[in-house]
């Protein structure tokens, strides 16, 4: 219905409805979303502050006590053979599911998927990576997987361990047991438009050993 053709009673009512909609349209196209871009830039301020803070207090406490410094750079290039190795996280994250397969199958364990998760925050230019593994073995074979991760060559974090038996159609001597685990491993931080390192990584195999 054209404006021209409406009745004065009508044409008040579709300016007081118009009048009752416009505040929270305005609210949620407008306002709404300013705020909402605001407090997400605030708070990549904030970050960006504290991280700036962090490496000014680095850096002045480097100048104040050098030789601090050279026994972190020492310590850290002690460390970096057991960090993992990737231009970017996705490469690290393969290596590492890698690793992971190698040891399971010196272990006799039987990788049935290693999944990566997206990595961590970085802190202090060490980036956290993450795997999912599900496995199965037998008892001995978890404690010898178990065991060669705490005295591999790289340094790993188990954050979730979970081991129950597997269902079985045929009957063997030996329980069969599932294993379902979250593990951590570091990588070094590459800086944008630094060259990638020189050990190249590996894709995760989907089965990476045998009982």
């Amino acid at each position: 219905m054209k404006w021209s053709a409406m009745s004065t009673r009508d044409r008040r009512a579709v300016t007081i409805g118009a009048l009752v909609l416009l505040p929270p349209l305005l609210f949620i196209w407008g306002v709404r979303p300013y705020f909402t871009t605001l407090g997400d830039s605030r708070e990549q301020l904030a970050v960006e502050r504290e991280a700036l803070a962090r490496e000014r207090a680095a850096l002045a406490l480097a100048h104040k006590n050098p030789q601090l410094q050279r026994v972190a750079d020492s310590a850290m290039r002690q460390m970096e053979p057991r960090l993992f190795a990737g231009r970017d996280d996705v490469m690290a994250s393969a290596e590492m599911a890698s690793y992971l397969a190698d040891v399971a199958k010196r272990a006799r364990v039987w990788v049935l998927d290693a999944a990566t998760r997206p990595a961590g925050p970085t802190t202090a230019g060490v980036r956290t990576l993450h795997v999912e593994l599900r496995a199965e073995s037998d008892l001995r074979g978890v404690l010898r997987f178990l065991q060669s991760l705490e005295q591999g060559e790289k340094l790993v974090r188990v954050d979730r361990f979970d081991v129950s038996r597997a269902p079985r159609s045929d009957e063997e001597d030996v329980e069969t047991l599932a294993v379902t685990a979250t593990i951590s491993g570091f990588a070094i931080s590459v800086p944008p438009g630094a060259g990638a390192p020189a050990k190249p990584a590996i894709g995760a195999a989907g089965r990476g050993g045998s009982r």
